[in-house]
């Protein structure tokens, strides 16, 4: 579990800093203490003060004080500029693994924890926090004696980066109060900044009391800093040869006032007259002069850097000046501490010339004595004073803000020409990188090259002009993008990519058109799609990442020869971005309903794995999962303001949570079926919910009050809309009419009758003046809503209209439907303006392909979810947006593929369709297509010369087509059932053909006569429901043929008689293979095993439980004898039977096969990941013939890779 070492009280970094002296403090220390250690205390003590008040000072010695009596659990200190201290991405880990510790028998529960979340460090806060925290600690048993008091230090709240991580982490905190085993309290110190008091100001006073400390009376501060005076300056006495009366009595009460209320001044002053650089008396002499008309950083920080130039001449100066600039302004301005040693290597100077310029400032910079130690401030007030543009006026080391970034961003760039493609020597493309250790990952990417990947941008877009740099730029993203991206992947700050991107694009370029601003969008729209693979197998950048690349894009025009070369055949890719920004995969069943927050920061999606899941629609990440439903979530709803959530379950419930800290806020029970839809009432104050059960509930969102019960639909309510003005409530039903409702009296002003089928979706247009209402009739109807007159109606005429929605101007209409597709209309004209196509690519039809849309609040991206457990999103403002289509041009996806013998062609068919295609394998097109057959096809067989193609059918007919000719040669027509399978002989003179009519028959392929009927075996005369297998044994003597009741008939060819009949299976034996002896055949059922008979012996040699998934799956299957051995290619893997002795057989998972598969994601080479696939490209089935993988997709397309 990652944690951050050094944000401890007792780190290595903080060892050296102050504790309170005995006898300070006291009033605040002790009533710290008393708040800890009372059985009635507030779960949170919030100390807060202004800069350089001692609250960090205070957390030390309380932190040091319960860890002496073995009551401190965790502490975090916060550091703005120290990494990971200077944000929240590892606090919670960092707690949890600390509290474990601290509490060993949290160790196996935060164990299996961290094992059943292995993602948990990419998660959002919250999730962290409940998994890691509450839900391990809600694990343990409490004392029967006594319930242990357990503290948790959080130091300098306030300089943790991001203001909502602020807020969260307040609002996250008063969940330790639900902890039975231990009596959590957390001391959290901070300045009193917005973000802070926002935070504290959203939860309950019962939660937490504070404590100010520029409020305590000027005495108690006089005399706390009288006495660190007293102590500090008695131990420069004895460590510095001064009088024994310096200074003097009149000199220390001025350096009192002056410190006043501010210890941070007490402690730079005794750290001047500590440093052996400078005479104490002259540092007090220089102090005390620069206090006239002064802030107190200037009394503290300038006499330091007058002195630092009053020793130099003129030249010297100048030199100085601008060494000072370089080296103290970089490491004012860095984002994150550097050592020396990498400070060194960063910009290209000697680490000589670093301690040079950092030996007159110990008194205010820490300088470790090891070179690989990062240098730190002691307070961030020296770094406020130096880059203050009022400190050049005053002294000229003051630093320039901008030209430091700029300097740093030089060099960043020259760092940067030592990235490169698998910059860490790893084994294989699809090492994960949580299987690179830390040491390989700083060995490699040295923490200069750290720094230069993760704060690079920042430096750019900080410079008074970033197009100085844009050729700079430009060029090293031609040269370096991929192995930047693949580096941050490496360091996990995938995440972080996006977001920098987003700053680029902003910053200010040269006019007239910018090869960068394409660049940027190109590099952000290849990001957004490879996001999750990049950070789970950084590699796959060069892999799945270029050979998916649109064709055109500047990406793949950059970075082609990245690709391995072991890839020599891509699959064919369209030549542009198209509308899809991106897929989001989380959800584990379908997804119901998604929703934008009002200001677009969010996107909610409910499903039918019972969760709520919270979205960055930018980015892509998932920020919070909401438990709780037992149901599924059927739709999900923001408030006007963003300050709810509200969810529909058929749990029958409405759940509202706060979406910026996930907490449940109620649960709102009185339906009696499930609940289809919620919405808003445009002030937030009401929330309407329709249900199975024929009602509508309006309930009061600030008590969870029900306030009214709409009655009077005659099935289920489906959904719910309010009118922007609030005059109107609209509900549609499955009773094929739309209501409207006075909210307020709960009184029906209206019925709209048009629809001839269920009302699935209803909204209003922004102004109120439209109702739009879409239904399974499939048709779109807009109606006035004050009068109920239909105005239009829009349909395409080809399928179930399941959602609605608005743009936010009102112009456009978006309609999801279950053909996959998503229409936007065009209002105005009532035309369709555009159409994307959906999750067509899953392949659900028909089972809600597109169950709800969402637009944005600005209009420019369209959200939409399906039953394929995705939300896409859409951008309305691409040119490559389809315009039209022919849902009718639809084929099903590919569940039968078979190789010509050769290779070179490819033949494919569905269950589901009666067209068989024929494929280019080199190509990757299609050559031609058959449709001959007037049903399903159900098997594919070449001959053994390449020659003919037989196709099996549902119509009860096989046909033999010339390859050459592409002619219809002959039809088998004999059967009277539908034809399951056929094999070819070896020497390619015979062929056989069975099917559900219980024979099998063995055809003359020169003349196509039959030759023999071979009949199920005599046992009770009864049918036997049908072959499903057949297959010649590879001497050519025997047929072989499994049936759905899973009788397993071999046959002597010579004879025609029956050679053994084995009640093999329990269930369809699917596939058939004989050994290249002839002597043992293989049987493959969809009872969960694989047997392997010795047909001679009339005996069953070993017996195998392998994981079957039918064709429910959509997975193809495929079973064969490699040489001496046998492999079957299914769902999840390839099974690999490899002979032993004494014939005995080992099984294992995907063995040494050259092409396998690793679930549906992953394809394997030799046993090693290779290829990462995209959702897109998950297949529907696949067939591999020597180097090349053919994938079947749900598109109905079968895609090519050499």
């Amino acid at each position: 579990l990652p944690s951050v070492q050094e944000a401890t009280f007792d780190s290595y970094e903080n060892q050296h800093k102050d504790e309170c002296l005995p006898g300070t403090r006291t009033d605040t220390l002790n009533e710290i203490r008393e708040w800890a250690w009372s059985r009635h205390g507030k779960v949170i003590f919030w100390l807060n003060g202004l800069a350089g008040t001692g609250k960090s000072t205070i957390s030390r010695t309380v932190a040091k004080s319960f860890s002496e009596a073995q009551s401190l659990g965790a502490s975090f200190f916060f550091e703005r500029g120290e990494g990971d201290r200077g944000n929240a991405k590892k606090v919670f880990p960092t707690i949890a693994r600390q509290l474990a510790i601290t509490n060993p028998q949290l160790v196996p529960i935060l164990h299996q924890a961290v094992y059943d979340n292995p993602g948990i460090m990419a998660k959002a806060m919250r999730e962290q926090f409940e998994k890691l925290l509450i839900q391990p600690l809600q694990h343990l048993k409490p004392s029967n004696v006594t319930v242990k008091t357990v503290i948790i230090v959080l130091d300098a709240l306030d300089e943790c980066e991001g203001d909502n991580d602020i807020r969260l982490i307040i609002q996250l905190l008063p969940q330790f109060r639900s902890i039975a085993g231990l009596r959590l309290r957390v001391l959290v110190t901070s300045r009193p900044d917005s973000p802070i008091r926002l935070g504290f100001s959203k939860i309950s006073m019962d939660d937490y009391q504070d404590s100010i400390l520029h409020d305590i009376p000027i005495e108690v501060i006089k005399h706390d800093i009288s006495l660190f005076f007293d102590y500090r300056l008695a131990k420069i006495r004895e460590e510095r040869p001064l009088p024994a009366n310096w200074p003097s009595d009149r000199d220390t009460q001025r350096l009192i006032a002056l410190s006043i209320p501010l210890f941070i001044f007490a402690a730079t002053v005794c750290r001047i007259f500590e440093d052996l650089t400078w005479e104490p008396i002259e540092s007090l002499s220089e102090i005390l002069t620069h206090q006239t008309n002064l802030s107190q950083l200037d009394i503290t920080y300038l006499p330091i850097l007058d002195r630092l130039l009053n020793r130099q001449h003129e030249k010297q100066r100048e030199k100085l000046v601008l060494e000072f600039h370089k080296v103290i302004g970089a490491i004012m301005i860095l984002e994150s501490p550097l050592s020396i040693s990498s400070l060194s290597e960063l910009l290209c100077v000697s680490k000589g010339l670093i301690h040079s310029r950092l030996s007159s400032l110990h008194s205010v910079i820490r300088v470790p004595g090891n070179e690989s130690i990062p240098i730190r401030l002691f307070h961030l007030s020296f770094r406020d004073f130096l880059l203050d543009p009022e400190t050049r006026k005053k002294n000229p080391l003051g630093v320039n803000k901008t030209e430091t970034h700029e300097m740093l961003i030089r060099h960043c760039l020259s760092v940067f020409q030592s990235l490169k493609r698998n910059i860490c020597s790893l084994p294989s493309e699809g090492t994960e990188r949580v299987e690179v250790d830390r040491h390989t990952i700083d060995t490699y990417i040295p923490l200069e090259l750290q720094y230069a990947c993760r704060y690079w941008t920042h430096h750019l877009v900080q410079c008074a002009e970033p197009a100085r740099m844009e050729h700079d730029t430009l060029s090293f993203l031609r040269k370096h993008f991929l192995h930047w991206v693949e580096a941050m992947g490496l360091l996990g700050f995938t995440s972080e990519i996006l977001g920098m991107l987003t700053r680029l694009q902003g910053a200010t370029w040269s006019n007239g058109p910018s090869p960068i601003l394409d660049f940027l969008h190109d590099a952000r729209r290849f990001i957004l799609k490879n996001r999750q693979i990049i950070d789970q197998a950084p590699l796959q950048i060069y892999c799945a990442g270029l050979i998916f690349v649109p064709r055109k894009t500047i990406i793949h025009t950059e970075f082609a020869n990245e690709v391995p070369t072991w890839i020599c055949q891509f699959p064919i890719v369209k030549d542009n971005w198209d509308a899809e920004l991106q897929t989001l995969e989380g959800h584990s069943d379908s997804v119901q309903s998604v929703a934008f927050s009002p200001d677009g920061h969010l996107l909610a999606s409910g499903s039918e794995d019972q969760t709520v899941l919270l979205w960055d629609p930018e980015s892509g990440i998932l920020q919070q999962t909401l438990e709780g439903h037992s149901a599924s979530v059927q739709s999900v709803a923001f408030s006007p303001d963003g300050h709810l959530l509200a969810s529909g379950s058929e749990d029958q419930t409405v759940r509202l949570w706060e979406p910026e800290s996930g907490i449940l806020q109620r649960t709102l029970e009185g339906h009696s079926a499930s609940v289809q839809s919620v919405a808003f009432s445009p002030d937030g104050h009401l929330l309407a919910s329709g249900s199975e059960d024929q009602t509508v509930r309006l309930w009061d969102t600030a008590t969870g009050m029900l306030q009214q019960t709409l009655e009077g639909h005659s099935a289920s309510v489906q959904s719910v809309a309010f009118s922007p003005d609030g005059h109107l409530l609209a509900s549609g039903s499955r009773d094929q009419t739309v209501r409207l409702w006075d909210p307020v009296t709960g009184i029906l002003q209206r019925i709209l009758k048009g629809h001839s089928e269920s009302v699935q979706s209803v909204a209003f247009s922004p102004d109120s003046h439209i109702l739009a209402s879409g239904s399974e009739d499939q048709s779109v109807q807009l109606w006035n809503p004050v009068t109920g007159i239909l105005q239009k109606s829009l349909a395409e005429d080809s399928s179930s209209i399941l959602s609605v929605t608005f743009s936010s101007d009102g112009y456009l209409l978006a309609s999801g439907s279950d053909d996959w597709y998503v229409y936007v209309w065009d209002l105005a004209t009532g035309t369709l303006q555009q159409t994307v196509d959906g999750h067509m690519s899953s392949g659900f039809r028909g089972s809600g392909a597109s169950d709800a849309v969402a637009f944005t609040p600005d209009g420019k991206t369209l959200a939409s979810c399906s039953a394929d457990e995705t939300i896409r999103l859409w951008d309305l403002t691409a040119s490559e947006v389809t315009q039209n289509h022919n849902s009718d041009s639809f084929e099903p996806p590919p569940q039968i593929m078979t190789f010509s013998p050769d290779g070179l062609f490819l033949a494919s068919g569905s269950y589901e369709s009666p067209v068989v295609r024929i494929w280019n394998v080199t190509e990757g097109t299609i050559a031609w297509t058959l449709d001959e057959h007037s049903a399903a096809i159900e098997s594919l067989a070449f001959s053994p010369d390449n020659r003919i193609l037989v196709t099996c059918s549902a119509d009860n007919s096989a046909c033999l087509w010339d390859l050459t000719t592409r002619t219809l040669l002959h039809t088998i027509d004999s059967h009277s059932e539908s034809v399951n399978s056929v094999a070819f002989s070896p020497n390619g003179q015979l062929l056989a053909s069975c099917s559900d009519d219980d024979t099998v028959c063995i055809w003359d392929f020169a003349t196509y006569t039959l030759q023999q009927t071979l009949i199920a075996c005599p046992h009770s005369g009864d049918s036997i429901g049908g072959y499903k297998s057949v297959t010649f044994s590879p001497d050519g003597k025997l047929l072989a043929s499994g049936t759905y009741s899973g009788l397993l008939c071999v046959w002597d060819l010579v004879t025609g008689a029956i050679y053994r009949t084995i009640n093999a299976h329990l269930d369809t034996i699917e596939y058939l293979a004989f050994d290249p002896d002839s002597q043992l055949l293989a049987s493959c059922s969809s009872d969960d095993t694989m047997r392997l008979w010795a047909l001679e012996e009339y005996a069953l040699v070993q017996i195998w439980d392998i994981e079957w998934d039918g064709d429910s799956c959509g997975f193809s299957h495929y079973f064969e004898f490699f040489h001496d051995d046998l492999s079957i290619h299914g769902n999840s893997a390839a099974f690999v039977v490899e002979r032993g002795s004494d014939r005995q057989m080992l099984l294992s998972r995907s063995g040494n096969l050259d092409i396998s598969f690793e679930t549906e994601r992953w394809v394997k080479l030799r046993g090693k990941r290779k290829l990462w696939l995209p959702v897109e490209y998950k297949p529907n089935c696949f067939r591999i013939n020597g180097d090349t993988l053919a994938i079947g997709l749900t598109s109905g397309e079968v895609s090519f890779i050499r």
